[in-house]
């Protein structure tokens, strides 16, 4: 069940990837033509929220009940200091990934605050692009880019 969770996991950083990249893009490209807020931003916004809400879910499944790496490391929690690719998953990663959800959601009320459109497509393309940063800083890249 570990590589199937795995794969998914795997699998779905690319639906994150993209639905931010398309969050960024459409706030951009309402900047850049000066367009009014659009309810389609709202919700890429929305859909970039529940992707990352799925995949912090989908990894805090594999850390705490399924994958053997982190499994280790909880039990002897000296390993986590060192300089490997425990530490990374046991720490490093876990970390990364829930500031990227802390932000992701605070994101979307520095948004919604937003007193009109400029403001909203500049808030939208800031805090999401930060966001989107965040979460490629955390992704193991030396893993498999797609588990079949």
């Amino acid at each position: 069940m570990y590589f199937w969770v795995l794969a998914v996991h795997g699998a779905w950083r690319w639906v994150v990837i993209i639905a931010g990249a398309a969050t960024i893009g459409a706030a951009l490209h309402g900047l850049q033509h000066h367009k009014p807020w659009q309810p389609t931003a709202a919700r890429l916004g929305r859909l970039f929220g529940i992707a990352v809400d799925v995949q912090v879910l989908i990894g805090a499944v594999l850390y705490i009940t399924l994958s053997p790496l982190t499994a280790g490391t909880l039990s002897a929690p000296i390993v986590a200091s060192s300089p490997s690719e425990l530490r990374f998953f046991a720490v490093e990663h876990v970390s990364i990934m829930v500031l990227a959800l802390l932000a992701v959601h605070v994101s979307a009320v520095i948004i919604r605050k937003g007193s009109g459109d400029t403001a909203r497509q500049r808030r939208a393309a800031v805090c999401y692009g930060l966001t989107l940063m965040i979460l490629l800083s955390g992704i193991p890249w030396w893993r498999p880019w797609l588990r079949v």
